[in-house]
């Protein structure tokens, strides 16, 4: 099971991450307002500390202009890139063309019981992106490290259109993995990513906690798959 903590933007936090069970680290640029967001050098710095640390960088982005996300992809060398936002599955297509070699993962937004691009899920798998995301929506429309929860009912629809492997996100924390039993026992379940709840009140990281919730999802996943 991979986890990705989202929303890294110290050279500090990357480095202790050699320390905890982390896969992934999301990395914000491109996200015009966005708390977390880095210049391009910053991410470049970043990035290249994460490979360091055997930490796999992930760019968190609003980008969807094809060439500037490839001369961002360039200078900073990540191989993952999420796309959050709401792009068209043709402006999908012409970034896969653009950046034939990464892992591409398309975030669908969760809303009101139901994901907003439904209707678009198989149009982005064939557009060329490589995994799903599934995150929810503020109530005021905001999207991204939101801290709401993701209602387990709302992916359903979409994996029954798409066999696209999936991460979770949406306020997920150390408790509640019991909420997604059905998700978690689908075969294409990938992992979880995390933000608020390794954020102390300060909003700085708070690794300790992973092992805890990186525990928790694992036995439960590991639970409902041996259950009858």
């Amino acid at each position: 099971m991979l986890l990705k903590v989202c929303g890294v933007t110290d050279v500090h936090e990357l480095r202790r991450m050699s320390g905890f069970p982390v896969e992934l680290a999301g990395l914000w640029h491109g996200v015009p307002g966005g708390r977390r967001e880095l210049s391009l050098s910053r991410l470049v710095r970043l990035a290249r500390c994460a490979r360091q640390v055997a930490v796999e960088p992930v760019l968190v982005t609003l980008l969807d202009d094809p060439e500037r996300l490839r001369e961002v992809v360039a200078a900073s060398g990540v191989r993952w890139v999420q796309l959050h936002g709401y792009p068209a599955p043709a402006r999908v297509r012409r970034i896969r063309a653009a950046l034939p070699d990464v892992t591409l993962v398309k975030v669908l937004h969760a809303r009101g019981g139901q994901v907003v691009e439904e209707p678009l899920a198989d149009a982005y798998r064939r557009a060329g992106a490589d995994l799903f995301l599934f995150d929810s929506v503020a109530d005021d429309g905001r999207i991204g490290s939101t801290g709401m929860p993701l209602d387990p009912t709302a992916p359903i629809r979409v994996l029954e259109r798409t066999d696209l492997p999936f991460l979770l996100a949406g306020g997920l924390g150390h408790t509640g993995a019991d909420r997604y039993d059905g998700l978690l026992r689908h075969r294409g379940f990938r992992g979880i990513d995390v933000d608020s709840a390794l954020r102390g009140d300060d909003g700085s990281l708070r690794l300790r906690r992973v092992d805890a919730i990186r525990a928790a999802w694992r036995e439960r996943r590991a639970a409902v798959e041996c259950a009858p």
